[in-house]
């Protein structure tokens, strides 16, 4: 007698995809997630009416953001998490899969998707909420971490939805590969399933790609721009606070000397006016030049030029940090 050996089938492998399936385009990836998002806000709706019914309006008005969670959730969950096309996709004719082995995706990367589209958003929205009131009650200055957070979350945000967000939009325009950043970071794509007719074509959408790029070109030389005027004017006013800082330090013993030396010698009346200020017309203390070279008391031309950028003179520009006072003069 012959003994038959009955081999068990292993657990079935993840479909694999030939590559006679075109990646999906643009115009289909937009046109499902289009189709979705109307299909989630009819669920969302219901679900807002249940939570109405059985709650009341008050309590649904505050539990709003979770509805619209769950509703996300249970939308992507039965369809994407289970395995199966959403709506938008089954209309569209496109089928995710693993854009590194050209399978359909597990269920672990499915469920990061499913996680990172709908929970992850309501979670950092939350985590802000949160932050805030805390702010409020005076409890982030307990925490060093909490106040690092609070300082860079305004700027992180303005970045990315200044930039990151219609860069990532202007990838997905020009190579047609992922629309959200939860397709991205899971390397999940579409691959187009239905046969096309002779004459059709699949338009793509380079042309916003090259659009969106240039607005984000214009935007960065435009804030370089800023941030070197910034910085300009910050220096500026850097060298006017050291010469007001070193107008208001001055030794009184400067004038004391001045002081003595016109009553200790005997002046003729040319060479006393020489001597005296254009402005006070008393004689010069801490005598100050312009690039001009008229001579002034340096108390009266820094306040001239704080007024009026220009000698009392000549009538010829002078700033603040243009003034050299003579020492031994």
């Amino acid at each position: 007698m012959t003994q038959t050996t009955t081999v068990l089938p292993s657990s079935p492998a993840q479909p694999s995809f030939q590559l006679d399936f075109p990646f999906a385009a643009q115009p289909d990836i937009i046109r499902a997630n289009q189709k979705d998002v109307y299909y989630q806000s009819i669920l969302q709706e219901q679900m807002t009416r249940v939570a109405q019914q059985f709650l009341g309006a008050r309590r649904q008005h505050a539990l709003q953001k979770e509805i619209i969670a769950f509703s996300d959730f249970c939308y992507h969950g039965l369809t994407t998490l289970l395995g199966t096309q959403t709506l938008g996709e089954e209309y569209c004719d496109i089928v995710q899969i693993n854009q590194y082995t050209h399978t359909y995706p597990n269920i672990m990367r499915r469920f990061m998707l499913v996680f990172s589209k709908t929970l992850l958003p309501y979670i950092y929205t939350r985590s802000i909420a949160e932050l805030k009131k805390r702010s409020r009650q005076g409890q982030v200055e307990k925490s060093r971490l909490l106040q690092l957070i609070k300082l860079h979350i305004q700027s992180v945000q303005e970045f990315f939805v200044k930039h990151v967000r219609p860069a990532h939009l202007a990838l997905f325009y020009f190579f047609g590969a992922y629309y959200s950043f939860s397709k991205r970071w899971t390397g999940i794509r579409y691959i187009f399933t239905r046969q096309l007719g002779m004459h059709e074509q699949r338009a793509g959408y380079e042309v916003l790609g090259v659009l969106i790029t240039a607005q984000l070109v214009i935007q960065s030389i435009l804030y370089i721009r800023k941030q070197i005027a910034s910085k300009q004017l910050a220096k500026e006013e850097e060298e006017e606070s050291e010469l007001i800082e070193t107008k208001s330090v001055v030794d009184q013993d400067d004038f004391d000397f001045m002081d003595s030396i016109l009553e200790e010698k005997e002046l003729s009346y040319e060479e006393l006016q020489l001597l005296k200020c254009a402005l006070c017309l008393e004689p010069r203390t801490i005598t100050t030049t312009t690039p001009c070279g008229h001579l002034f008391c340096w108390n009266c031309i820094v306040e001239w030029c704080q007024n009026k950028p220009e000698c009392p003179l000549c009538r010829s520009s002078v700033h603040t940090s243009h003034l050299v006072p003579l020492q031994n003069f």
